[in-house]
Order: structure tokens, then C-alpha cells, then sequence
């Protein structure tokens, strides 16, 4: 509903409407307040006042001038209203809007209210009784008067003065609440109700019941027996059936059967009970309507006007000796006790709302169990004497939502807990737990149900897992996030934490051992218009580095769409420069970004098996600069190939279950460069460079101000989780666009920065990320420039592209690495003939300029630069340094070493007496020309 259709259903139509706006601490607040003789006007207002950051309200009356906002000078109203503060604190209402929104059901069936409309304020709600017309407001303040007393008597917390304050100001839906520096988005919780006459609104709030009790000892009752108590409501018609039967009250036994001789005070000591019975409206005529003096309006006049249920005090002194025999006498403080029971819960009480204010439906307890009005989990029984009780087995609402079949713990069920001040929370339980008390006891203690004997809940459990069974076939329990489908449609559904998307609706997805774990990280909190928001703050010429960062979180899904699992954008400079903004705000699309992001700290196997779950959703680290040069080489290998590598079980002698290979893009930030740092591990890292875009983030680069970076860090620690299944949502309903959209982009930046075959994992994570940007702007996620992100990533392939080693060179530089290593095993000697076929003189000996101290592994005549080389050692050595032998070699073949296989005598122009040997013949063009000697 737009704020001017719902300022119209709850403002008259007749008279001048207020505006308001307040901004600033309380202390030094300014204030803001025009009256305007149009609505639209002073909409127009409101929003103005909210986009200069002003919280903005509208005053509930239309006035009759437009000199103040007085409650002499208000004209009509259109709706009755509470005002009700959620938050820390003894001031506030209720510590919750959950809370808050239990109580005020109950307080509406405790009336008779109709259902109202609500509006979340930010952190308070406001409750509006839309009326069907606007009512003058001195005829109004009376009404709101009575409603106020009835308020009051039903203990409803609320801000008491803005119940019957004609002159009151509330926040409007659509503006945002500021306070706490954090705003908040003022919107209509669930549809809005249906309006009510005038008339019968008094007619309700004229003839409520007094609540049973002392309402003051039971606000000093704690939050969890309040609750229970609230569960518990009296049939009169329990308490006759009992008497009639001699175990009940023989003074009510009296006032039913005896009523044409039952004297008024005791007649009106049983209205009393009857009154405050569930079935009071039959209850009172059922104990009159034989009177010789019966009327049905004084009746009811009357049961009005009784307080509270009578004493059994009261009961013996009006009818003495009668109650001292009762086996009740002393046991019980009124006979009303005798027809409590529990009230069930009905559709409506099953309705429940989240902490986020969203509506969940509780489904229906196996027989002999059921769910209070307020909650908890209750058991039909009988007592000793054969009458019906109810058992209380669990305190809050606990229930299993599913069957599931986990590929590692079994048959499970995936129960749902809900907590007062944490939530729900969704977890799974395998049967074999389900059966043993112990493993029972300490998976609900895992989880929060705090329970002595277990064995109540076990059988509640059991009774849940036979009526599934049943009734509904058991769900497949996703190990892994991501994309579901097969080969001929891998797109059919998406998951992410407890969720799985489909083209049309997003359903629940139970989670498995393997992901049991990650789903809190992946639960939405604050709002997608404010997400929108904080991603907006980046959508600036100078910070495309971090758009494209950021884009990664889209492109990511686009993957599955490509024949590569996988390839890796690492961003590279000095510390505060926004490397972790972009991760935080690509991770902010599925989840909580501090928590979806992984870092050093984390183990490279634990990193693998994130990995592994993660499967489509950007797989992102931040400051990889500390980790091992071994793990950035296996790191490198182990994205591309889509799968971890096997371990066996810890649970016995089995290999561990794996899932099905991942496709995304990773993402990860450094101080220094990871393919120089892999460099230190082994001499030609070309393979690991063709597997990773390494983009320097400039020392020059703009950065936010301190008071931008504070808003955006606190904004989207606030903000997360909505954006991802808009995106995925809007691929499943658009498929083949999507592949289209990804085929032409790929298209363009092949041919645009001329990729090549071997840079086939670049080309597919560069055309992923444009695709994702595109598609997320299609769907109305961002508004980020396509060309200028194209034009960046183009440019960082041709550096990629630059930078990265030639292999022919780098076959070069790795020879002379090579026998700089080897120096000490090396001949060094000028060219000569045999020594053996000259005569014996000592002319034609030549002495070389340094020989081998250990193994003999080449000989070097620098004089002609050619080097001969023994292949087995060479060999070895590119093993050591992972180095491919075979490629090496043809490298060497085809550059300005021609290298061929001869078969020579390395000692010959020494006395060394070798044999022939089979040895590489290389050219050295590129080596020094002369010995140390000179």
C-alpha cells in the first residue's frame, strides 16, 4: 500500500492535515511542522522531510485551521490506535515486535477486536482500527477514553497518553526511521485490515470482560509463566458436568438446578463464575433462564458488571456448611478453578509472526498432542479417576517440519524451534538420535531445547516421524548450495542456507550434516531497499574496481552455464584500499558478509570443503598474503578442477561422501602478488597464471570518507541475504536470456582482448562477471555501468596478458636457473678436441676453468657458448620444482637453443676417463661469454 492510499484510509477527508518532522538528539532536536489543506501536499512533505533525513510523521486528526496542532483544534478522526515501543530497556514496552504482536493478539480475542492494521515503525509497531468513516473528534476523545480504560484493564502495554490523544503524530509507512544511526524502512506489516463502523467499535469496547485475576500479580509474573497462564482458559461447562457428577462444586450444583429458590447473592456469585467462563455468552441464561424473574438484558447487564470469578470464600458465606465438606475445601481459591483447561490454539493462534515481522503458519500437532493458544506443546491424558487432563511437554513451540534423506547421517527430520528473544531456528535431527535418549537429550541440548527427561519429546518426535510417514514422501537434504537440475536443465531450483528457490515460489530446503552448520551465516536480515542503497554508494566512475568486485557475487552463478568449474580473481596491493569492501558486499547478496568470507585463518582443507558447499555462490577470502606458496600453488590447481581431493571418513573405514564438482568464480585479496609468491615455491608457475586474473588495486585509488566507510560497514553488517535469490529467481525465469546474454558477452571479450585457448579459464570468469552485472541490472539490482565495467576487466586481460611469462623465454630463464643451482657440478672448459688422439706432450691438454666438486651433471664451453646436459638430473630437478619435463624440452627445441640429443664424452679434453653418454646439446646465446679466469 503507497503512503497516500493508507493516509487516506485512516485520515478524515475534511480539514487541514499536519505534518512532522524531528531530527537531531533530543536535547538539540529541530522540528519541522507545516499544515496543509490537500493531501497530497502534505505527502509531498513527508517524503521531502525523509530524504533530508528527518523522521517524518503525520498527526492522526484533520485540523480546523491551520494555526496548530492542538487537541482543541482538531476536527475528525478515522481510526482508533496504540503506539507500542519494542527494544532494551526498562522504558520500553516489549523487548521484541514478536513479543509485542503475541500480546496484542491476545489482547484483541480477549475483546473481541477485529484484526488491525499494523505498521512496523523501525523498532516499535503502531496498531491502527481503521474506521468506515471519519467521526467528529469530540465524539471520538469519548470513545478513545473508554478504549483506553479497556487498555488498561486488559494490562496491553503502549505508550497510555497516544491512546486517546487526538493530536498525536506517527511515523508514516515509507519513510525511514533514523534513530540509532541505523534507518529503517516504516512499512505495512502483512494486508491491510478491514475498516469497522464507528458504532460497533464502541459497541465492543462497551462490554468487555474484566480479566480473571489481579492483573498486577500477573504483570509480576515472569515472561515464561505469563505465557503458560495465557494458555489456559474455563468452561462452565466443565464445572457442571463435574458437579453434577459429585466431584465438582455444590454450590454452582445448586445455582443451576435450584434456580427458582437460589437466593441473588448466591445467584449472582455463580453469574460471577459463569461470566468469566470461554462459554459465558450460554453459561449466564443457562443458570437464569428457569428464574420466575428472568430477563436476558438485566442478565447480562449484570454479568457486566461483576469484576472478577467468587472466592470459594465468598461461596460459604453466602451458603454456609455446605463448602467445609467438599473435597475441594482449601484446595482451590474459587470454583472456577474446576473448568480450567488448555485452549487449543486455532488457525488464527497458529499464525505466528518472526522476529522480522513475518507472518509463519504453525501446522497441526499429531493426535494425542496439540499446541496452546500462546504456544507450548500439550498431551491429552486422563487422571486417576478416569477425567480428561492435559500434560504440559514442552514449554515453547517445537515441531518437525519434514522427513529428509541425509546421504550421511540417514532418515532424518528437520524440526523448527521458536525461541521468544532468538527466533527460529531449523535444525535436523537423524532417527538414530530420535530413539536413543541420550543422543536425543544432547542433539536438543545442541540446539537450545533445555530438557531433564527427554522422554516426552521423544515420543511428541516419534509421533511426528509415524504421521510423516504417512503422509508426506521425505525430502532430499541438499549437502551443497547452489544450482539443482540435471544435464538436460541444470537451472530448475536454487539453494542457499534454508531455502530453495524456484521460478515461482521459495520453499523450505532442509539442511544436511554438511550444511547444518553454514545456515545461520545465510539468514536475511534489514531490507533489499536499503541493500539497494549501500550498493548504490559505489556506483561512482572511480570505484568500477570495486563494481566489478562486487559483480563476481552475480557471475558466479553463471558458471554452471560454462564448461569450466572454476578460476580465480585475485586482488592485489596495500592494506585500506577497499580490497574487503568489494568481497563484503559480493558475500552480502546471499548472507551475513563477516561471516560468508573466509580469511588466512582459516585452514586450506576447511577452505576446499567451503568450497565444496558453496558450489555456486562466489567463494570468497580475504588476505591470502600470510598463506603458504605450497597451498597458493594447490589453491590455484584446486578451483579449476571443481572438486577437493578425497579423504576418508572419520567415522570409520570408509571414504568420506563428496559432492557433486563446484562452478564458481573465486575471489581473494593479498598484499602481494599470488602468482610471484607461488614463484617462490617452483621456477614456472605458468599454469597456476592461466588459472588466475591477478588486478592490482592502485595506490591512488579514492576512498570513501571515514563517515561514509562507518555508514557502509555498519549498513551492511544490517542488510543482507535479499539480493542473491531476487538474482537467482530472475535467472530461473529467464533461462535462455540468460544464456544468450552470457554467450555475446563471452563473444565480445574473447575477440576484444584476443584470448587464446590456454586462457580459457580468464575468459570464462571474465564473461560471467559482465553477464552477472548485466543480468543483475535487468532484474533491478543495480544500476552499475556495463561499458565501464568491460572497458576494466579488457584492460586487466591485456595486462594478465603482458605480464604473464612467455614460454619460451621462461624455458631460458629456468636453464639458467638450472645451472646456477648446479654451479659446483658443472664443467666449465673451452671447446678442443679429444686429448687422447694428440701425442703425449702436454700442448694439447687443456686445463678447464672448473670442475665439478660432487655429482657431474653438464659441461659448459663458454668459449663457443654450448652446454651439455645430462637428462636425468635435469630431469629431477623440473620434478622438484613441479616443472613440466616434457614441455621444457620441446621449448628448448624450438627457441635459440636448438637443443638436440647427441651422444658425446663430457670429461674429453681432461684426464677424466668417462664413457660416451646420451646428453642434451643446447645453444647459450643468452649466457656470459668467458670463465671467471678470463
Amino acid at each position: 500500500m503507497q503512503a497516500k492510499e493508507f493516509l487516506e484510509s485512516v485520515l478524515g477527508s475534511d480539514g487541514f492535515y499536519c505534518t512532522v518532522g524531528l531530527k537531531g538528539p533530543k536535547d538539540n532536536v529541530t522540528r519541522v511542522q507545516r499544515l496543509f489543506d490537500n493531501l497530497d501536499d502534505a505527502v509531498d512533505e513527508v517524503f521531502r522531510l525523509d530524504a533530508q533525513g528527518f523522521n517524518a510523521y503525520h498527526a492522526q486528526a484533520t485540523f480546523e485551521t491551520d494555526k496548530n496542532r492542538k487537541q482543541e483544534n482538531a476536527k475528525y478522526l478515522k481510526s482508533f490506535y496504540l503506539d507500542i515501543d519494542c527494544g532494551d530497556g526498562p522504558k520500553k514496552d516489549f523487548p521484541t515486535q514478536a513479543e509485542a504482536l503475541i500480546a496484542l493478539r491476545t489482547f484483541c480475542k480477549a475483546v473481541k477486536l477485529p484484526k488491525p492494521t499494523i505498521v512496523n515503525s523501525g523498532y516499535g509497531l503502531h496498531i491502527y482500527w481503521r474506521l468506515t468513516e471519519q467521526v467528529p473528534a469530540d465524539e471520538w476523545l469519548a470513545a478513545a477514553k473508554r478504549f483506553k480504560q479497556v487498555v488498561n484493564k486488559q494490562g496491553m502495554k503502549c505508550d497510555q497518553t497516544s491512546t486517546s490523544d487526538s493530536a498525536r503524530i506517527l511515523r508514516t509507512p515509507g519513510t525511514h526511521n533514523y534513530k540509532n544511526g541505523t534507518p529503517r524502512v516504516v512499512t505495512v506489516v502483512g494486508e491491510v485490515a478491514a475498516p469497522i463502523r464507528f458504532e460497533d467499535f464502541k459497541d465492543i469496547i462497551g462490554a468487555v470482560p474484566t480479566p480473571e485475576g489481579n492483573a498486577k500479580a500477573k504483570a509480576e509474573y515472569d515472561p515464561l509463566t505469563q505465557n503458560l497462564i495465557s494458555n489456559y482458559q474455563h468452561k462452565f461447562k466443565t464445572i457442571l458436568i463435574k458437579s453434577g457428577q459429585g466431584n465438582g462444586c455444590a454450590q454452582i450444583k445448586k445455582v443451576a438446578t435450584e434456580q427458582d429458590t437460589t437466593p441473588e447473592p448466591l445467584w449472582r456469585a455463580g453469574l460471577s463464575i459463569a461470566a468469566h467462563c470461554m462459554d459465558r455468552d450460554i453459561a449466564i441464561h443457562k443458570i437464569s433462564s428457569k428464574h420466575p424473574q428472568y430477563n436476558s438484558e438485566e442478565t447480562e447487564e449484570k454479568a457486566n458488571k461483576i469484576h472478577g470469578p467468587y472466592t470459594c470464600e465468598t461461596f460459604n458465606t453466602l451458603n454456609p456448611g455446605v463448602c467445609e465438606d467438599c473435597q475441594h475445601w482449601k484446595q482451590i481459591k474459587s470454583p472456577i478453578v474446576l473448568g480450567r483447561e488448555v485452549k487449543e490454539a486455532d488457525e488464527e493462534d497458529n499464525v505466528v509472526q518472526t522476529k522480522s515481522a513475518e507472518s509463519i503458519t504453525i501446522p497441526k500437532y499429531p493426535f494425542p498432542y496439540f499446541r496452546g493458544a500462546s504456544g507450548g506443546i500439550y498431551r491429552r491424558d486422563k487422571d486417576k479417576d478416569g477425567d480428561p487432563k492435559e500434560v504440559l511437554v514442552y514449554h515453547n513451540d517445537l515441531y518437525v517440519m519434514r522427513r529428509i534423506k541425509d546421504p550421511e547421517a540417514g532418515e532424518s527430520v528437520m524440526m523448527r524451534l521458536h525461541l521468544p528473544k532468538d527466533g527460529i531456528r531449523d535444525f535436523t535431527v537423524p532417527l538414530t538420535s530420535v530413539t536413543s535418549r541420550d543422543e536425543f537429550r544432547k542433539v536438543m541440548s545442541l540446539t537450545g531445547v533445555a530438557v531433564i527427561n527427554p522422554e516426552h519429546l521423544m515420543h511428541y518426535t516419534t509421533a511426528w516421524v509415524n504421521q510423516l510417514q504417512n503422509t508426506a514422501v521425505a525430502y532430499e537434504a541438499r549437502r551443497q548450495f547452489g544450482w539443482v537440475g540435471d544435464k538436460d536443465n541444470p537451472l530448475q531450483s536454487f539453494v542457499v542456507g534454508s531455502i530453495e528457490i524456484f521460478p515461482d515460489r521459495i520453499d523450505i530446503s532442509p539442511p544436511s550434516v554438511a550444511t547444518a552448520g553454514l545456515v545461520p551465516l545465510f539468514q536475511p536480515e534489514g531490507s533489499l531497499e536499503k541493500w539497494k542503497e549501500l550498493a548504490e554508494v559505489w556506483n561512482k566512475p572511480e570505484y568500477v574496481l570495486h563494481q566489478f568486485m562486487f559483480c563476481t557475487g552475480f557471475g558466479s552463478l553463471l558458471m554452471e552455464l560454462t564448461a569450466h568449474n572454476g578460476g580465480t580473481f585475485h586482488f592485489t596491493g596495500e592494506s585500506g584500499k577497499g580490497k574487503s569492501t568489494g568481497l563484503y558486499l559480493a558475500a552480502s547478496l546471499w548472507g551475513d558478509p563477516m561471516r560468508v568470507v573466509l580469511d588466512d585463518k582459516d585452514t586450506f582443507n576447511s577452505k576446499m570443503n567451503r568450497a565444496e558447499v558453496y558450489k555456486n555462490l562466489a567463494f570468497l577470502m580475504d588476505e591470502m598474503t600470510n598463506t603458504s606458496p605450497a597451498d597458493l600453488s594447490s589453491y590455484a590447481y584446486a578451483v579449476p578442477s571443481g572438486m577437493q581431493k578425497n579423504r576418508m571418513s572419520s567415522s570409520g573405514n570408509k571414504e568420506r561422501h563428496r559432492g557433486k564438482p563446484w562452478k564458481l568464480i573465486a575471489v581473494s585479496t593479498g598484499n602481494t602478488s599470488m602468482i610471484q609468491r607461488i614463484g617462490l615455491f617452483k621456477a614456472l608457475p605458468k599454469a597456476e597464471a592461466l588459472r588466475i586474473i591477478e588486478i592490482h588495486v592502485p595506490d591512488d585509488l579514492p576512498k570513501l570518507t571515514k563517515e561514509e566507510q562507518d555508514n557502509f560497514y555498519a549498513g551492511i553488517q544490517n542488510n543482507f541475504g535479499h539480493a542473491g535469490p531476487v538474482f537467482a529467481q530472475y535467472m530461473l525465469n529467464n533461462v535462455e536470456q540468460c544464456k544468450e546474454v552470457l554467450a555475446l558477452v563471452r563473444k565480445k571479450i574473447d575477440e576484444a582482448a584476443n584470448l587464446q585457448a590456454d586462457e580459457r579459464f580468464w575468459s570464462s570468469i571474465c564473461a560471467c562477471t559482465i553477464a552477472g552485472a548485466i543480468i543483475a541490472r535487468k532484474a533491478g539490482l543495480i544500476n552499475y555501468d556495463i561499458k565501464a565495467l568491460t572497458k576494466f576487466i579488457l584492460s586487466e586481460l591485456a595486462k594478465s596478458k603482458e605480464n604473464n611469462l612467455d614460454f619460451k623465454m621462461g624455458a631460458e630463464q629456468l636453464l639458467s636457473d638450472y645451472m646456477a643451482e648446479n654451479y659446483n657440478n658443472i664443467l666449465r672448459i673451452k671447446s678442443t678436441d679429444d686429448a687422447r688422439k694428440q701425442s703425449t706432450g702436454l700442448d694439447h691438454l687443456i686445463l678447464p676453468d672448473a670442475t665439478p666438486r660432487m655429482q657431474l651433471v653438464a659441461r659448459y664451453e663458454y668459449d663457443i657458448k654450448k652446454l651439455y646436459l645430462l637428462p636425468k638430473p635435469f630431469k629431477m630437478w623440473c620434478s622438484k620444482q613441479q616443472i613440466d619435463y616434457s614441455n621444457t624440452i620441446e621449448a628448448l627445441k624450438s627457441g635459440r637453443t636448438k637443443l638436440k640429443r647427441e651422444k658425446i664424452r663430457l670429461g674429453r679434453g681432461t684426464h677424466m676417463n668417462m664413457p660416451a653418454a646420451d646428453v642434451l646439446t643446447l645453444l647459450c646465446p643468452f649466457m656470459d661469454g668467458g670463465s671467471d679466469a678470463g
